[in-house]
């Protein structure tokens, strides 16, 4: 097995099923990079629902307290 070949095992965690193999010489700072762009991603898109249902809320008990 060369250099380049060797693979590295990460433990990613239960969110992550368990491990990772990642070559020896990956740039770990790109990957780090990529996976938190992921999770902030994540966080938009749930502040984005969030307000989206705030405001449905919002609506509906305006209309409901208007039709009674």
């Amino acid at each position: 097995m060369s250099d380049q070949d060797k693979k590295v095992v990460i433990e990613t965690g239960d969110s992550g099923k368990g491990t990772s193999e990642i070559n020896e010489e990956a740039n770990t700072e790109e990957l780090e990079e990529r996976a938190l762009s992921v999770f902030a991603s994540e966080r938009n898109e749930d502040i984005t629902a969030l307000v989206f249902c705030l405001i449905t809320t919002f609506l509906v008990l305006l209309f409901t307290k208007w039709l009674v």
